[in-house]
């Protein structure tokens, strides 16, 4: 009985290994815009639009199959505000590149271990790519670039010395560089499983919380931290991000973010409004 079940899960797992249960790569354009909502700098009841301007800078040290990732880049977006109403549009264009090394991580199915056959051929494809890490190809660096468009329509309330709302709309991504070639390369290998390719789109969500500090309904600025979340492929191919940014009421704002793909990102800007 338990020698038929072995062969029976040694089957299904092959058959999943052909539907790609190779370890992920994801194309760096599938993160989250470092780019913040933008908040009205005071409690006004007047329309106005606003243009931001920013640079950031990305790192992450040794997850999501990469390591010793480093990013720069910068971001425009301007955003529309209707008087009294907590409705706004906003659209934003930005662009980043940097480089990289394939690294191994378990959540993307790299480094997971068992000791039985049947458990093998599950991890016969993180076991190819391991030795792949070995070769000079997998050590190598490789280069990356993307360019990001987002447009979101939402409601932004400000109850008391309160920021709160959420929005949702499209993030497209296009991207390309030896990284781009490399996971290309990978997938029709059947070595790792290139879930973006070079470029795509997804809905995406954005939920905030935020305070107004100071007189005037923040004469001393604001401090909000923003999630959002890019709903693109399946459940486990979205991908998030958690920004905390301090706008002052001259326009000037910068923040930190913990992000998929790119865990970590600092970013830095002026805002004009209209």
């Amino acid at each position: 009985m338990l020698k038929h079940f072995i062969s029976v899960a040694a089957i299904g797992c092959l058959s999943f290994s052909l539907m790609g249960c190779e370890p992920s790569a994801r194309s760096m354009g599938a993160t989250l815009m470092p780019a913040p909502i933008q908040h009205k700098a005071t409690k006004t009841d007047s329309s106005n639009i606003s243009l931001g301007a920013s640079g950031v800078w990305g790192h992450t040290g040794d997850s999501y199959n990469v390591k010793d990732l480093n990013a720069f880049g910068g971001n425009l977006d301007l955003t529309y505000r209707v008087g009294r109403s907590p409705f706004f549009v906003s659209a934003a264009f930005g662009g980043f590149g940097g480089s990289l090394n394939f690294g191994c991580d378990e959540e993307y199915d790299c480094s997971a271990e068992h000791g039985d056959r049947a458990a093998e051929v599950i991890v016969g494809s993180a076991r190819n790519y391991r030795e792949w890490l070995e070769t000079k190809p997998g050590k190598d660096d490789y280069s990356f670039w993307n360019i990001q468009e987002r447009v979101l329509a939402g409601f932004d309330f400000n109850p008391g010395p309160i920021i709160v709302g959420l929005a949702g709309g499209l993030q497209m991504f296009q991207g390309g560089g030896d990284y781009d070639d490399m996971r290309d390369e990978l997938d029709s290998q059947y070595i790792v499983d290139d879930v973006d390719g070079s470029s795509g789109m997804g809905f995406v969500m954005a939920y905030w919380l935020g305070f107004r500090f100071g007189p005037n309904g923040g004469g001393w600025g604001n401090l909000v931290m923003e999630y959002d979340i890019l709903h693109k492929g399946g459940i486990d191919d979205w991908t998030s991000s958690l920004k905390f940014t301090y706008a002052h009421p001259t326009g000037i704002f910068a923040g930190v973010g913990s992000n998929s793909l790119i865990a970590w990102t600092v970013y830095a800007g002026k805002r004009f409004d209209f």
